[in-house]
């Protein structure tokens, strides 16, 4: 069956990926020369952090221990790692930015006829991707011990085409010094309801005033475009709702929705005020983890790895106690799928492989923070004293019950994303009613679509 991206984006034009089907080397689905020819060959990847081009230099340029010299160090292993198991391909790491910026470049890539490339990589666009040909189709039985719902958005009637080297997921942060100060017993320190959480950032915010506390109840997100989107996701999927409904029709207006923003924007009164517009994801994690500026976040986990003994994590709180909806999305996504133009493709498989194997899921997981997505590398009892303040990420990615990230717009997507970002900051921060903000973003955003 397939995936709702060949629902939503069947306006985009296909002609641009023909060529890959027709100009595929080494017949279908497993092309290419075989790594045991004794050939050398320079394996082409587009890459991103944590695996870093210049390596090398960023080895000796960065501080021992910080962000980037960990994962030049992941870099360093996987590239040393792989040349002592393959030792007839070279690894060549090409970064193509990260984003939009990405998909024109790849984009760019298809109009010319040339992808230079063996491995793409990419997160919202790679199901659009896959559902086009883009893609060479994967061995599932190589990748059985993958998180399946990582990959979900690029599996295309039955067939596998992408893998994630890792992936991230959303939860609820929370700061105990701030909360016991406000006076809440421990035991309600994590929420397991949208009520529960908005009482307990009420009751924050209420102290803080009362005592000249310069925090509040919540760090929110709303930094412009897809950004902030991720964040509200969960809520709508929490409510029953999403971007699209099942049939693939844009239903940002539904009634699943307009709950889950309504509630938003009842949470937004208690945050923390300066979050509400703060323009960069990484100051807001640094007011949460470093200056303690809220008692509560929804973030991803990689921003836990290095966070204070007193910034503790726990799964999303649920709409209310009887709610069985799981909302929440992939997000830092990292999917890999290779070219079906290559001419290399089992030496490429080999690398997604080895990047996928519990030996190097374990080097990723300590050095960079993010969540391994190779199912024996989760539920190892070692891992868990890695990052412990992380635990409760890996106890609900390794449950899964949650579906891909944010759609894909292949068409008028900066325009589209502006619109999303107004209409949120209405949500959160203006008077208008939620339903009339709902109508008109769903009106803005159908006309770009086409």
């Amino acid at each position: 069956m397939k995936s709702i991206f060949g629902k939503i984006t069947a306006f985009v034009l296909a002609i641009g990926f023909a060529f890959a089907c027709a100009s595929c080397s080494g017949g279908g689905t497993t092309g290419g020369e075989s790594s045991d020819s004794g050939q050398t060959v320079t394996l082409k990847v587009e890459s991103a952090a944590p695996l870093k081009q210049n390596y090398i230099a960023l080895l000796k340029s960065e501080k021992e221990g910080s962000q980037i010299y960990n994962q030049s160090l992941f870099t360093k292993k996987v590239v040393d790692g792989f040349k002592e198991k393959y030792p007839n391909i070279k690894l060549q790491f090409i970064e193509d930015g990260w984003g939009d910026a990405l998909y024109q470049k790849q984009q760019l890539y298809i109009r010319n006829n040339n992808i230079p490339v063996d491995i793409l990589i990419g997160e919202t666009y790679m199901g659009y991707f896959s559902e086009n040909g883009l893609f060479a189709e994967l061995d599932q039985n190589k990748f059985a011990d993958v998180v399946e719902g990582a990959y979900a958005d690029t599996f295309v009637d039955g067939k596998m085409y992408c893998v994630p080297m890792c992936t991230g997921i959303f939860g609820l942060q929370y700061n105990e010094t701030i909360l016991k100060e406000a006076g809440i017993a421990e035991e309600n320190f994590a929420p397991s309801t949208w009520d529960g959480l908005l009482e307990n950032c009420r009751i924050v915010s209420e102290y803080a005033k009362a005592n000249g506390k310069d925090y509040g109840g919540i760090i929110m997100n709303n930094v412009a475009g897809m950004s902030g989107a991720f964040r509200a996701l969960p809520f709508m999927r929490q409510a029953g709702g999403d971007f699209f409904d099942a049939d693939g029709n844009l239903a940002i207006n539904s009634e699943e929705n307009q709950k889950a923003f309504t509630y938003l924007r009842s949470l937004s009164q208690y945050a923390y005020p300066a979050s509400l517009t703060e323009t960069s994801e990484d100051v807001l994690q640094y007011y949460f983890t470093s200056k303690n500026y809220a008692a509560y976040m929804i973030e991803g986990q990689w921003s836990m790895s290095g966070a204070a003994d007193n910034i503790k994590s726990a799964v999303l709180p649920t709409m209310n106690a009887s709610s069985t909806e799981k909302g929440n999305c992939y997000v830092g996504n990292v999917l890999f799928g290779i070219s079906k133009t290559t001419k290399y493709y089992a030496e490429a498989s080999a690398f997604l492989e080895y990047i996928t194997s519990d030996e190097v899921q374990g080097w990723f997981y300590e050095l960079d923070g993010r969540l391994p997505v190779n199912k024996t590398t989760l539920a190892k009892e070692e891992t868990r004293t890695v990052h412990p303040n992380i635990n409760p990420y890996i106890d609900a990615l390794l449950e899964g019950g949650f579906r891909g990230g944010l759609p894909c717009f292949t068409k008028n997507a900066n325009d589209i994303w502006a619109k999303w970002a107004t209409f949120y900051n209405s949500v959160l921060s203006g008077t208008e009613s939620v339903a009339s903000l709902c109508d008109g973003v769903q009106s803005d955003i159908s006309a770009k679509l086409g």
